[in-house]
């Protein structure tokens, strides 16, 4: 029993002096928010849900009512060629998924950061499966939409403090 404790303090001991820790997560540190996308985009879709799950962040809808203004300036997303079989034929893609934001403030002009994301995921092709592949590229382009939300609002965590 004894050694099965000082095994266990032995791993303790060892997970906390090699700096393992938890993956933290985003914090907006802003009161307010003004959300500024287009209707049909999938990250502005996916920021204003993780923005409005926090309850000490309110989404307004004015400019100047906002400490912080996120801007998606545009969204695009497209597959290239990864893959060739030995006969020619495509065996595998490579979607890229690229968003351009822009965080700034109205009361402050020095806030004002404009950046890109380009995300990339590998999905396999099949002649025989068209409908379940252009499902399965659907659903990775929702996640990689999803993705870039989250890394939006962790740069802006970091910008902010």
């Amino acid at each position: 029993m004894k050694t099965k404790f000082l095994l266990f303090l032995l791993i303790v001991a060892f997970l906390s002096g090699c700096g393992f820790k938890l993956k933290g997560g985003w914090e907006i540190p802003y009161e307010t928010v003004y959300l500024q996308t287009d209707m049909n985009s999938q990250v502005g879709r996916a920021l204003k849900k993780k923005i409005s799950r926090k309850s000490n962040v309110d989404l307004v809808d004015q400019v100047n009512l906002a400490a912080i203004v996120v801007t998606v300036l545009g969204e695009n997303s497209m597959r290239e060629v990864s893959v060739l079989s030995n006969a020619g034929s495509v065996d595998e893609y490579e979607l890229i998924y690229t968003v351009r934001y822009k965080f700034y403030s109205p009361n402050d002009a020095s806030m004002d950061i404009e950046s890109q994301l380009v995300l990339r995921r590998k999905i396999t092709h099949s002649d025989l499966e068209i409908a379940a592949k252009s499902n399965e590229e659907d659903a990775l382009i929702s996640d990689m939409a999803s993705e870039a939300a989250t890394r939006i609002l962790v740069r802006l965590s970091r910008e902010g403090s």
